[in-house]
């Protein structure tokens, strides 16, 4: 049972403390501050707030913010306390409120950046910063009047999958959605414990474009396959059915160029069909437990930066990616590491329909076989529960082990054991990369110690263009222009910052948090195996192990920049400190 707080903030509060905890540290990350504690040494006039004193000044507005500090992270994740201060033309101290410590910070950014539309690029990032507060207080409260006696109860992969309420760490705003009304969110939200079935399309097969993993096909549950075979009658033969995502067939259906297809009878629309499934934390992608159906849906809604259809290029490199991986797959995974595959896609194209369109309308199949009892996703554990005291991490590994918790520098140390050594191997070896950030990884837990690392997302992949000519894979497996493929410089940077800053990041902050302790103990555990994997290794993975051991810097998205330039698409990097080279 998960231990309360008494004297709870409210949701509002949780919301605008939280939002002001990723504000700070990806403001403090991409201006290069890794420490803002206040020295002894520092000529501070005295604040109401106790505890550790940060302060920090802003050039542009003249500025001096001061609050306290409850955890320094070596990484930049730190805890704050519940308020913060500029002072006064006269002296006094005047608290901050989440939108004027926003101004400033923008104001900040504005002078830094020097954009034209740096006032546009305010606007809009403040009204995203604001959606993304009212979804995190909608979904506090839902968990508190819902669903928290059952959630301390226990935790399963959908569970987990449903109760990221924060989100990205460092981003301005995490869960920003544009596009959902209130009752769009009680619908499809997974944070609002959504489940419903799918709106199915049956499409003429000369209009639609497919592409599937050999030895793969579309698999369909067999009461939708019935329904349209009934419906469709003798015609049955002549189209193929498209899942889709009730709030898309919506947003389809009324689309005038959808309409004159209907009208023709080239589309026909057979409504909700199929068993139950289930949006996970990426909202649009949809899982059935029983049969392990999953489906990666295009929804033409804004989730933070971007509109979360699948372009022409998504489903290539997914599929030019998912080609190398069905070949060299037995020789990636083990009984501890396996890549959950997308298996092929299906997608809608009618002469001269716009490119935006047939990405509303391209389904990718992910289908992924895992136990829901004891698995989870990462980016889900590492959070911690409204009220609760500790992290879903802690919860899942008590839950899986009858209670007894195990030694976590020793639970830290297996986990990298089936996840960042195989990383490693396989991009030496293969020349492959994955995008294994904290919500593309998943993890099954068994007597309370990592069991099964499991990858997914195969968009993310990056493949090492002349590890890919030596494997024979351009021109057969993949065209020689395929999105997919990037110079070794790039998919090292990739695996750099999406498993080492953001994923072990954020994973060591928790444990260590948690513990109430440094984080480098936690970082010297990475390094010491680093230095056990390189005896012995090849000479690329050699260069791979020993530029994590001794480069001063790893390269990390500046994401608070990004969005306030308009950057979604293109992110800008910025280089921080290398903390496994920061620990003895």
């Amino acid at each position: 049972m998960l231990q309360q707080h008494t004297d709870a903030p409210t949701s509002v509060e949780i919301a605008e403390q939280a939002t002001i905890r990723t504000l700070l540290n990806s403001f403090f990350r991409e201006i290069g501050e890794t420490d803002p504690r206040v020295g002894t040494e520092a000529a501070l006039t005295p604040h109401p707030a106790e505890g550790e004193t940060i302060a920090f000044h802003l050039p542009s507005s003249g500025q001096t913010i001061t609050g306290t500090i409850a955890y320094f992270s070596a990484v930049g994740q730190h805890v704050y306390g519940p308020s913060f201060f500029t002072l006064t033309p006269e002296g006094m101290w005047q608290e901050l409120d989440l939108q004027r410590l926003l101004e400033l910070l923008l104001e900040e950014l504005s002078h830094r950046e020097a954009h034209t539309s740096s006032a546009a690029y305010a606007n809009q990032i403040k009204t995203r910063i604001e959606n993304s507060v009212e979804k995190m207080k909608l979904y506090v409260e839902h968990y508190r009047s819902k669903l928290q006696p059952e959630m301390n109860e226990k935790l399963d992969f959908i569970r987990s999958e449903q109760s990221l309420y924060f989100g990205h760490p460092f981003h301005p705003y995490p869960k920003s959605s544009e596009g959902f009304v209130d009752d769009d969110l009680a619908q499809y939200s997974p944070e609002m414990r959504a489940a419903f079935s799918l709106h199915y399309f049956a499409v003429q097969k000369e209009f639609v474009y497919e592409e599937w993993l050999k030895g793969e096909e579309q698999v369909l549950p067999p009461s939708v396959s019935t329904y349209a075979a009934e419906r469709l009658g003798e015609k049955a033969d002549e189209y193929v059915l498209l899942p889709m995502h009730p709030w898309q067939a919506r947003y389809l259906i009324g689309q005038p160029e959808i309409q004159q297809h209907m009208n023709q009878g080239a589309i026909i629309s057979l409504g909700l069909l199929g068993p139950t499934v289930y949006p996970t934390s990426s909202v649009r992608t949809v899982w059935e437990p029983l049969s392990g159906y999953g489906y990666k849906l295009p929804l033409h809604v804004r989730i933070t930066n971007l509109i979360r259809d699948n372009t022409v290029e998504q489903a290539k490199r997914t599929m030019d990616a998912a080609r190398v991986l069905q070949q060299c797959r037995h020789e990636l995974q083990t009984g501890h590491f396996q890549i959950l595959m997308e298996t092929g896609y299906r997608s809608v194209r009618f002469p001269h329909m716009p490119e935006e369109l047939a990405a509303s309308l391209t389904v990718i199949y992910r289908p992924m076989a895992i136990t829901s009892e004891n698995t989870f996703v990462m980016a889900s554990l590492l959070e911690t529960l409204p009220d609760a005291a500790e992290p879903k991490l802690i919860q899942a590994i008590r839950q899986s082990s009858s209670g007894r918790m195990p030694e976590l520098g020793y639970w830290l140390e297996r986990y990298l054991r089936i996840s960042m050594l195989p990383f490693l191997r396989m991009l030496a070896e293969k020349g492959i990369s994955f995008e294994a950030h904290l919500q593309n990884s998943l993890l099954s837990i068994k007597d309370g110690l990592p069991h099964c690392y499991y990858v997914r997302d195969l968009e993310g992949v990056s493949v090492d263009r002349r590890k890919a000519a030596e494997a024979g894979w351009i021109g057969t497996l993949m065209p020689d222009d395929s999105p997919v493929l990037y110079q070794e410089a790039e998919t090292w940077k990739r695996t750099k910052y999406y498993f080492f800053v953001n994923h072990l990041g954020s994973l060591i902050h928790t444990i260590a948090a948690y513990q109430q302790e440094g984080e480098e103990r936690y970082w010297r555990i990475v390094k010491a195996l680093l230095l056990q994997e390189r005896e012995g290794a090849c000479e690329r993975l050699l260069a791979y192990i020993d530029d994590l051991l001794h480069s001063e810097h790893l390269p990390a998205k500046a994401n608070f920049t990004s969005c306030f330039l308009a950057r979604g698409e293109t992110p800008l990097f910025i280089q921080i400190p290398n903390p496994i080279k920061g620990v003895p």
